[in-house]
């Protein structure tokens, strides 16, 4: 089967005809406005899980996947805590 059999839509080609590759490790350096705009949707109740999980398990650049995942990984290990202090409690 070809490419274009499903439908895709093909990435730009630049003018030899090569098409730019997309890695998602990127390694670039993430800005300040960057940070700034994550951790500003972080500090929304239940808008920070789903910025989590999309930053976590999308396309993004190693450094916010590896912040998203250990917050996860941290939220998920607090929730298990408090359940069992409340369940030890009574």
């Amino acid at each position: 089967m070809d490419y274009n059999e499903y439908n895709y839509k093909q990435p730009h080609s630049d003018s030899r005809g090569h098409t730019p590759t997309r890695h998602s490790w990127d390694t670039s350096e993430v800005t300040l406005g960057t940070w700034i705009v994550v951790l500003l949707l972080l500090a929304i109740p239940f808008v920070n899980f789903i910025v989590l999980v999309v930053l976590a398990f999308g396309d993004h650049n190693v450094s916010l996947k590896n912040f998203a995942k250990a917050s996860l990984i941290f939220i998920v290990l607090g929730f298990f805590l408090t359940i069992l202090g409340v369940g030890c409690s009574f």
